[in-house]
């Protein structure tokens, strides 16, 4: 089947450019969604961070620098599930609050 060929370049970790080169192409077992030619296309994992809090606190203040608003799964230092108020400061700013201190990990992604 013919479709325009495209040559992909890895820039970053997750990045890669799409140039189109020719108007044929064969299709391979990984598949790369195409929405404009010179467009750059995030591709791979999403980001993720682990924020880690030793100290018992009733505040956590997370930097996690995502660029983005991510979910937040929280542990106490037993590795259970707790609940908490997530407040986002910015895109790669949150604070966690608690009802008492608290010691445990922040799962962003």
């Amino acid at each position: 089947m013919a479709r325009n060929s495209v040559k992909i370049t890895k820039q970053d970790a997750n990045k890669v450019s799409i140039q189109e080169t020719n108007n044929t192409v064969q299709l391979t077992e990984e598949t790369v969604k195409v929405v404009h030619v010179g467009t750059l296309v995030e591709a791979g994992a999403d980001a993720k961070f682990t924020f880690a809090q030793e100290q018992n606190s009733d505040q956590w203040e997370v930097e996690h620098n995502l660029g983005k608003f991510p979910s937040v799964t929280i542990v106490d230092s037993g590795e259970n599930i707790v609940y908490a108020e997530v407040q986002y400061t910015d895109e790669n700013n949150l604070t966690i609050s608690f009802n008492g201190a608290t010691s445990g990990k922040a799962y962003l992604n």
